[in-house]
């Protein structure tokens, strides 16, 4: 049984992750706009259908994999919503931001996120966030244009 656990962290915004926060915004909600159009919310289903039509976006493979996942994801939410007769929030996201469980590594104090043609960029953790990392293994990560 693995442990969740969240540790969140300010950082200063980057002209190169808010480039690349922007394009995966922008590919989630296509995501999103092709899901709704054929009545699509798994994730299976979606990738053998669409996949190639994410490559107009100029993103690592990687990246693309989890933007449908979001979408998906949250399909999948506003399908429950409506079965259960709840209030459905509009799917689609409106502020930048990135996803990844791939190809992300944590350097002592710097997380390298890849943003392509072998090209990281690296974010300084403070001194709490790598306290609590000492011991675990991170298996993903959210950035958001202020934390981290």
């Amino acid at each position: 049984m693995n442990a969740v656990k969240s540790i969140k962290q300010d950082y200063y915004p980057n002209q190169e992750l808010d480039i690349i926060m922007c394009t995966f915004r922008e590919m989630v909600n296509h995501c999103i706009r092709l899901g709704l159009e054929n009545n699509i919310s798994t994730l299976m289903k979606f990738s053998k259908l669409f996949y190639h039509e994410l490559d107009c976006y100029q993103i690592k493979s990687y990246y693309k994999l989890t933007a449908m996942s979001q979408a998906c994801g949250r399909l999948s939410q506003m399908k429950t919503d409506i079965k259960k007769g709840r209030k459905v929030k509009s799917p689609f996201i409106s502020k930048p931001f990135l996803v990844s469980c791939y190809g992300f590594k944590i350097n002592g104090i710097l997380l390298s996120i890849p943003i392509g043609n072998r090209r990281f960029v690296n974010l300084l953790l403070n001194e709490h966030t790598v306290s609590k990392l000492k011991d675990v293994e991170p298996r993903s990560f959210t950035i958001t244009r202020n934390s981290l």
